[in-house]
Order: C-alpha cells, then sequence, then structure tokens
C-alpha cells in the first residue's frame, strides 16, 4: 500500500523520500496497456510488477506475447516414443504441484475477509440428549429438502432455549457432513453484536468447501479490496451470491444462525434483514438457512408470511417442552456441588416436583435457579424460599416468570435497606450494564480509581448466579442472559417492588464518560504510553502505525470509548468540564493513536460534536487544525497497513474539519492548503477503496483550490498544484477518459519543467511526470512524442543517479525500459536493445542489493530483452533470456506474498509459458514446446474458471498454440479434441 504524494515543503525531506509517498496508479506508467500494445513502468520501485505485454509475429511459431511469468523448463534432448508418458506424467504431476501452490496463495488472500471469533457451534451447549427430539427431526428433515422454502426460522420467547436448538442442529449437520457455517450472536460480543462480520465469515466457510469459488472470492478481492468492509449487501452479492451463481454446488449449503434479534439494533437497522427477504429466494434450493430469534417486531414484519420462509414455534407449553424441563431438571439434580449441600433427605420429590412445575416451560428459568443454587448458603431453604415467592396461582406470561426469577435472586444477594449495599450495587451492575464491551474486575476497579471506594472483594460473586466471569480477577464480565440485562435497565423500573434493582444505562454511561476521561489524564500524566507521537507533525517514515507497549485494559477502553459515553451527558458538571479541559489541551492526539494502535478507530467527530452542542466554549480546546493534520497523517498510516476503511474514516474527519477551517478562514490561504490537502488524501482512500467517481470528484475539489491558492502564491503552491494534476490525471485514467488524463499530465508535465528550472531539486518529481506523460501518449499512438519525453527522464535520471547513486538508479532502469519499449514500439530494436541491456545491467545490481524488492523487475526487463532479441532475430540468445527470466519468476511465484497482484503473476506466468513455447517452437524443440504450452494452458483454465471474461481470450490463444505442438509431435487426435475445444468456448 502506497502513500499519498506531497511536493517538498522546502528542501527537509529528500526527493527520493517524496518519491515514494507517490499513491499507487499516481504516475500513468504503473498501468498495463492491452496484450498487444508495449507497456511501460513505473519509477516505484515498490509497487507491484504491472502486466508487460506486447507481441511479435517475427519467428515461425505463434505470436510471441511477452509478459512477467514463471514457466516449466525441460530439456529439448530427442524424446524417445516410449519416453513419452512418463514426461507427460512428470509434466501434469509438476503443473499439479504449481496449482496447488498458486490454489494456497490464492485462500491467503481470503484472510482479508475479517472471521468473528467463537462464533461458532459448542459442543458444551447442545441440548441435553434425549430432550427436543421432535423439532430436532423435523429441523433435520428439512434441511435435507430441496423446496423453495430456504429459510427455516426458529422462533421463541426469551429463555426458550432457542441457543441450544441451534448447537444442537449445527453439531448434528456437522457429523453428517452438511454443516457449511454457523454464528451465533451475542449482544455482549464486540465482534457478534451485529452484523458486520456475518457475511465475511460464512464466505470464508463457504470458501474453504469449494476451491473455484475461494478462488473467485479472492480474484474479486484483489479487483476491488474495499468489498472486504463494504457494506452488506455488497457483500452478499460479492462473496456470496455471486459465486453460488458462477459455480456449481453438489450437497447442501446449510448455514446456521442463532439470535438474529441480537444483531438488530433497532427497526431501522434492516440491511440483513432486507438481504435475509429479498435475497436470499434468489439463491439454490441447495442454499439454506436456519435461523433463531426472538419474534420481534421488525422481524416479524420482514420474515413472516414470506413464500421462503418456514417458521417453526417453540412451544414452551407443549407437553413435550414440559418433559425436556423435567429431563433437564433431573440432570442438573446430578450435580456434585448442589447434591452435597442439599442436605438429607434428598433428592426431595415434591421440592423437585415444584421446581419443574414453576419454570414454566422456560430453560434459562431452570439455569438461573441452579447458578443461583450453586453459590447459595444452605441452597435447599433458599430453593424453598425461592419457589414460595413464585406466583401458585397459575403459570405467567414468560417474561414476567424470568422477571420474578431475578427479582427473587437479586433480593438475596444483599441487604437493600443498606445504603452502602445500594450504592456499590448501582456503582458495580451500573457499569456492567453501561459499558460497551465487557470488562474485567481489575479493569473495573482501575476505571474507578484509587479516590473511589467500590468494593470488589465480595460483591461481584454476590451476583454469581446472573453474571459469567466475576470470579477471575482478569476475565471480562458478562451477563448470564441478554434478559437480565433487559429486567435491569427497563423492567425494573415498572414495579415498585423492583424499582430498587432498577439502573437508568443512560445515567450510568454519564458517569463512566467521566471515569473514562479521569482515567486517560490519570494514566497519560503519570505514564506516557512509548511510542505515543507518531501522528505528531508532517507525515514521514517510518510508515504503519507502531505497537505500544503499556496500554491498561482500563485506558484501552477510556480511549475507545469516552466519545461514545459523552454523548449520553446532556448538563455537564464541572468535575466533567475540568477533566475534558485537561484531556483536550494535553491528550487529544495520544487517544486518537492508542486506539488506532491497539483497536479499531471509528471517527472522532461524536466529540467535537458534542462539545459544540453542550460546551462550546471548549470548542477552541479541540484545536481544529492540528486534529486535522492528526487525522490527515492517521489516514496515511493506515492505508499502508491496509486498513482502508478506518483509513476512510480518518479521512472524511479530516476533510469535514479542513472543510470548517476553510470556510472560516481570513485570509483562507493557511486553512485553504490543509483542506486541499485532505482532499487530496481522501481521493486516494477513494480511488484504493473502488469509487472512482468518487475519487475523480475530490480531486478537482483538490486542484480547485489549489489553482486559487497558486495564483497568489505560485512559488508556495505550483508543486502542490503541479502533484494535484499528476493525480487528476491517474482518476481519469481508472475512468478510461484517457485524452482529458493526457491534458493534465501535459499540464503538470509544464508546471514541473518551470519548478525544475528554478529548483534543481525538483528534478525527480518533474522525471516522474515525464514517465507519465509518455505513456499517455503511447497510449494514443501518439509514438514520436512519446519517445522524446522518455528521451528527456532518462536524461534526468542520469543526473541524478550520478549524484546519488542508491537514490535513483531505480528509477534510471525504469526509464531506460521504457525507451526500449518505446523504441521497439517504434521499429528502431538496435537502439531498444541497448536501452534495455542497460536496464537490465541496473537492475541486476539492484536485484543483488535487495532481491526482495527488484527480483520482479529484474525478470520484468529480462522478458522485454527476449522480445526485443526475438525482433533481430537472435532466437538463441532471445530464450536463454526467457530462460533467466522464468528461473527468477518461479523463485517469485514461490516466495510470493499474497497481494493484490497475486493472480496477474499468476496470469503473467501463463503468457510467459505461451511465450517460450513459441521460441523452443521456432528453435525445433518441440518436445519442450509442448511441455511450456501445457502448463500454460493449465493454468488459464484455472484463471478463466475463476474470471472468464478476463482469461478465455488467453486460454484460447493458449488452446490455439498446444493444438499447432501437438500436431508438430505427430499427436494429432489429441490436437483435433483441443481443437474442437477451442470452438466450444464461448467467443
Amino acid at each position: 500500500m502506497c502513500r499519498d504524494s506531497e511536493p517538498a515543503s522546502g528542501d527537509a525531506l529528500t526527493l527520493r523520500k517524496l518519491a515514494k509517498e507517490i499513491p499507487a496508479g499516481s504516475f500513468p506508467a504503473l498501468r498495463a496497456t492491452a496484450p498487444a500494445q508495449s507497456t511501460f513502468e513505473s519509477s516505484n520501485e515498490f509497487q507491484p510488477m504491472p502486466v508487460l505485454a506486447f507481441n511479435t509475429s517475427r519467428t515461425s511459431g505463434g505470436t510471441v506475447i511477452n509478459v512477467a511469468g514463471d514457466y516449466i523448463t525441460c530439456t529439448g534432448q530427442e524424446v524417445h516414443t516410449g519416453q513419452r508418458q512418463t514426461r507427460d506424467i512428470n509434466i501434469i504431476s509438476h503443473s499439479l504441484r504449481l496449482l496447488l501452490d498458486v490454489k494456497i496463495k490464492s485462500y491467503s488472500a481470503l484472510d482479508k475477509l475479517l472471521y468473528a471469533n467463537g462464533a461458532s457451534w459448542s459442543p458444551t451447549l447442545v441440548c441435553l440428549p434425549g430432550t427436543r427430539v421432535t423439532m430436532l427431526s423435523e429441523i433435520r428433515d428439512w434441511s435435507y429438502s430441496l423446496d423453495q422454502r430456504n429459510l427455516l426460522l426458529v422462533k421463541g420467547v426469551a429463555g426458550s432455549g432457542k441457543s441450544a436448538i441451534a448447537h444442537s442442529v449445527a453439531q448434528a449437520l456437522h457429523e453428517c457432513g452438511l454443516l457449511t457455517s454457523s454464528f451465533f450472536f451475542d449482544r455482549e460480543s464486540s465482534s457478534r453484536n451485529t452484523s458486520q462480520l456475518l457475511l465475511t465469515t460464512i464466505a470464508r466457510d463457504i470458501a474453504s468447501l469449494y476451491p473455484a469459488i475461494a478462488a473467485d472470492i479472492s480474484a474479486t478481492l484483489e479487483k476491488e479490496p474495499a468489498l472486504a468492509t463494504a457494506n452488506l449487501s455488497r457483500q452478499f452479492e460479492s462473496f456470496i451470491a455471486g459465486p453460488l451463481r458462477r459455480h456449481s454446488i453438489d450437497r447442501q449449503i446449510i448455514v446456521v444462525i442463532d439470535a438474529l434479534d441480537e444483531a438488530i439494533r433497532d427497526d431501522t437497522d434492516t440491511d440483513l434483514l432486507t438481504i435475509l427477504r429479498d435475497d436470499l429466494p434468489k439463491l439454490s434450493r441447495r442454499c439454506r438457512f436456519i435461523i433463531t430469534s426472538r419474534p420481534t417486531r421488525v422481524i416479524e414484519q420482514f420474515l413472516s408470511r414470506k413464500d421462503h420462509v418456514e417458521s417453526f414455534h417453540v412451544d414452551i407449553s407443549s407437553l413435550e417442552n414440559c418433559q425436556d424441563i423435567s429431563a433437564y431438571v433431573d440432570a442438573m439434580l446430578q450435580d456434585d456441588t448442589i447434591c452435597s449441600q442439599m442436605g438429607s433427605p434428598w433428592p426431595d420429590e415434591a421440592l423437585i416436583c415444584d421446581l419443574k412445575m414453576m419454570a414454566g416451560g422456560l430453560f434459562i428459568w431452570i439455569a438461573t435457579v441452579f447458578a443461583y443454587l450453586r453459590s447459595a448458603h444452605r441452597p435447599r431453604a433458599k430453593l424453598r424460599a425461592l419457589l414460595s415467592k413464585s406466583h401458585p396461582q397459575g403459570l405467567l406470561e414468560p417474561t414476567k416468570k424470568i422477571d420474578n426469577l431475578y427479582a427473587a435472586i437479586l433480593e438475596v444477594c444483599g441487604d437493600w435497606d443498606d445504603a452502602d449495599f445500594r450504592e456499590d450495587y448501582a456503582m458495580f451492575m451500573g457499569a456492567i450494564m453501561a459499558v460497551k464491551r465487557p470488562l474485567s474486575i481489575a479493569a473495573l476497579r482501575a476505571l474507578h480509581g484509587e479516590n473511589q471506594e467500590l468494593s470488589l472483594q465480595r460483591l461481584p460473586q454476590r451476583f454469581g448466579s446472573v453474571l459469567v466471569g466475576p470470579h477471575g480477577e482478569h476475565e471480562p464480565i458478562r451477563t448470564l442472559h441478554l434478559s437480565f440485562r433487559e429486567f435491569v435497565t427497563i423492567r425494573a423500573a415498572d414495579n415498585a417492588q423492583t424499582s430498587k434493582f432498577f439502573l437508568s444505562e443512560k445515567e450510568h454511561s454519564e458517569r463512566l464518560a467521566q471515569l473514562c476521561i479521569r482515567t486517560m489524564v490519570r494514566e497519560l500524566a503519570v505514564a506516557p504510553v512509548k511510542g505515543t507521537g507518531y501522528l505528531a507533525g508532517e507525515y514521514a517514515d517510518p510508515p504503519g502505525i507502531p505497537k505500544l507497549d503499556g496500554v491498561s485494559e482500563q485506558l484501552l477502553y477510556s480511549c475507545e470509548s469516552w466519545g461514545d459515553h459523552i454523548r449520553n451527558i446532556e448538563r455537564p458538571t464541572a468535575a466533567i468540564v475540568g477533566a475534558l479541559q485537561e484531556m483536550l489541551l494535553h491528550h487529544n492526539a495520544t487517544w486518537v493513536e492508542i486506539v488506532s494502535s491497539s483497536s479499531v478507530f471509528r471517527g472522532s467527530l461524536g466529540v467535537r460534536s458534542w462539545l459544540q452542542a453542550n460546551l462550546p466554549a471548549l470548542l477552541k480546546l479541540h484545536d481544529d487544525q492540528s486534529q486535522a493534520l492528526i487525522l490527515l497523517n492517521l489516514s496515511k498510516h493506515l492505508r499502508y497497513l491496509g486498513r482502508l476503511e478506518e483509513a476512510m474514516t480518518a479521512a472524511e474527519d479530516s476533510v469535514h474539519l479542513n472543510r470548517a477551517l476553510a470556510a472560516d478562514s481570513k485570509p483562507p490561504a493557511q486553512s485553504s492548503a490543509g483542506f486541499a490537502r485532505s482532499l487530496a488524501n481522501l481521493s486516494s482512500c477513494l480511488a484504493y477503496c473502488g469509487q472512482p467517481e468518487a475519487a475523480l470528484a475530490a480531486v478537482q475539489e483538490a486542484l480547485a483550490l489549489y489553482r486559487v491558492l497558486a495564483a497568489e502564491e505560485p512559488a508556495a503552491f505550483n508543486p502542490w498544484l503541479a502533484q494535484s494534476l499528476v493525480n487528476l490525471s491517474d482518476r481519469l485514467i481508472r475512468l478510461g477518459r484517457r485524452e482529458e488524463a493526457l491534458a493534465a499530465i501535459q499540464e503538470a508535465v509544464v508546471l514541473y519543467r518551470a519548478l525544475a528550472a528554478a529548483r534543481p531539486a525538483a528534478n525527480a518529481w518533474f522525471a516522474h511526470a515525464l514517465n507519465s506523460l509518455s505513456v499517455g501518449l503511447s497510449d494514443l499512438g501518439q509514438h514520436e512524442e512519446a519517445l522524446a519525453t522518455v528521451q528527456e527522464a532518462v536524461g534526468l535520471y542520469r543526473a541524478l543517479a550520478s549524484e546519488k547513486q542508491a537514490a535513483s538508479s531505480s528509477d534510471l532502469a525504469v526509464s531506460l525500459h521504457n525507451l526500449a519499449v518505446c523504441l521497439s514500439a517504434l521499429g528502431r530494436c538496435p537502439e531498444a536493445l541497448v536501452a534495455i541491456q542497460e536496464a537490465v545491467d541496473l537492475r541486476n545490481t539492484l536485484a543483488a542489493e535487495q532481491p526482495a524488492e527488484f527480483k520482479a523487475h529484474l525478470a520484468h526487463s529480462l522478458i522485454t530483452l527476449s522480445k526485443i532479441l526475438s525482433d533481430l532475430h537472435r532466437l538463441e540468445e532471445a530464450l536463454a533470456s526467457i530462460r533467466q527470466a522464468v528461473a527468477l519468476c518461479r523463485v517469485l511465484v514461490a516466495e510470493q506474498p499474497v497481494t493484490p497482484g497475486t493472480n496477474r503473476i499468476t496470469a503473467d506466468l501463463g503468457v510467459c509459458l505461451y511465450n517460450l513455447c513459441v521460441y523452443l517452437s521456432d528453435l525445433g524443440h518441440h518436445e519442450e514446446a509442448l511441455c511450456a504450452i501445457q502448463e500454460s494452458v493449465a493454468l488459464y483454465r484455472m484463471l478463466a474458471a475463476e474470471r472468464p471474461a478476463v482469461h478465455d481470450a488467453k486460454l484460447k490463444n493458449s488452446l490455439g498454440q498446444l493444438a499447432k505442438c501437438l500436431v508438430n509431435n505427430r499427436r494429432e487426435e489429441e490436437a483435433q479434441v483441443v481443437s474442437q475445444e477451442l470452438i466450444n468456448i464461448t467467443p
């Protein structure tokens, strides 16, 4: 991932560093042209190698297509007929190994899709054996069917055992090989309380079963990396619906989703429901989804009475459910801890009978009772008391029954007449209810600070029957069930007897806001975090984001969540104002750095919006100008790391602040300059995220600002104007508007020429622009002008290389390579040979010193060298050159980490093998030529299966050459089969 380009501010930054900051695609030279044309290189050596492709028809074996790639080398010695089968087996074996290696890398590209941790089924959470027999049988039968109802919605009230059913179904499907994916939502898990990771998790699970689909998704991600974090509808089409349409499936695709209601935040959060309603029925009938949920109003509105939805209802009053409850109680009573404390005689059948009856069909009721009994003193007496407080008059509505149980348990957790206990309860349980993600006891204690007494020695254990994790110092504390949170924060307030248990989530969120701010101020003042400060000043090396040491759990949480909590404060107190002043004055950048290093950056403008509405007097402490620069730098760091969605968020925040600053600034020059820089960065983010139209609009707005600024202060702003024109050229090229792109780069060259004349330090930028202009001219058939332009670039780079060899020799090699291509296109092959040989020599030296960075570029130039030698009828030398390139490319294929260019390199391999075949055929090495073309065909079969629109034409070329090679080897029948396949490929 590259960084934004910005012109030099004085001479503080070297031109080499500035050159490295040019974003991907800033120079048109980065692009690959159509296979029938010459392809130029960019001087940005750190870029993924573009496809080099150009044809020559001066060989008898076929048209040579020169592209960087890999191939298999076979000896061209005479082969006896009896050795042919052995050779063919070796070819197939080697090809399969190569394809397997390519596939593994393709699958690794799927790592770009986030996978939810802990979202799968668990064998410890399934139904008790022998329970839910009828429902599990019906779900199994539905799973095997192929009717149009491909969504099974299992509905039931809270606590009715839906999650256990989902775990059991997933386990059963897994055991018979039918489970494709499972996802268990959880309101208290940050990765599982929204639908954000659902589709990417399902897509990766599907891809693990179908290699072709894995390759399809990988290719899609390579083409548009932003899809990994796009909205749900785009992800569903790109990663699930599209691949399933394009590839045949030979088995059921069954997905289990539990607790759908816990992923729907409110009635406006309907993206996932829309997919389930509108898009799911369009899938194959083999694709079947099993979903459990409470029947909330919005879920019923979207999914009830739909033709593709089959609904099962968990009837808690049914005879079978009552029998299952009875079996569950009997099983729980076998617990050694409970049995040992129940006294004698035990079991008490009358007490057990009452317990089963009072459960009312709710498994969560029984589970909560037993959790309570395990930690209770004299559990038998507690059970009697608990049952006596239940309503014997008859069965209650399920929610009331659960609420009564929670009330009874809370009642005995402490002395509610004790004001100190009530205060501690509110402080502890209020924090549990208000935190944005679960925190440990240690973090909660630290969050409350040294001056506030929070008795966490025994208090958490008192509530062990309704909380998970209160016994471990560093274990996150969660509520046992969502229904307990709802009781404490909502329904407890409705009854005078339970109002003492009520906790206002909003009020405690206000309290947490103050605690978070105080924690940040306290901890950052006492011990500054080592490694912070990386966003201060101008963006510079090293890129990326450092790993920060010494960030405590409570400090990280405070940095993550203070902006969320502060929005709940309507009347800020003097204490809040004082803490905020300290925070904004000294730590308004540090918290952003901590979040970006240790968590996920989700934006920073919420705090400013709250200040504007509630404490406008403190806005000046926010320091919008400084914050805008911090966010601009953060966006670049994040983009370098491939965290595109976060980079976009930071870029948008920076633009928002700078836009306001520019509107209020008089005179506007300084603020407008910052605004223009942030717009240019936003344009790069949009381009990386596959939004070319929006990227163009942003860079056009930046360019308009720079034109005004440059008119007023040309010495200061002409470099920025020139680079904006370079970036505009790139954005136009992405949209196929080549004539406009050429006009933009021509204007940039004029500006850079003047800048270089006044300040020689600008020559590197000038040479970059000339390289880009040369490519633009060639694209439009203006080859003579392109040649003159690239010759000027070579001259500039020669001068730079002589001054500082390490910085500019690689750029000189790029220009020499492009010069050779220009000369070759004009038929001036002897001159082209001189240029490309010099480029090869330079790159040999560079590759020896820095192989990881320059081997690919050396291979690139070797392939161009082989083409030019072929044009000069020096076929033996051309063959030697292509063999050397192949040796390098084979190493690259083995070493290449998965990047957006991996499949392109694989495609280059196929073309390179094709070219090797042509050279070998021209020299009469027909057996070895057949080896090369067979592997080329094998590669293109795989690539065309994944992306037919891109690779079908190349597959046809390789098949045609394969047919010729088979004829040359007297294998006419096989050649006829290949020819028929060639005819059958859709034109």
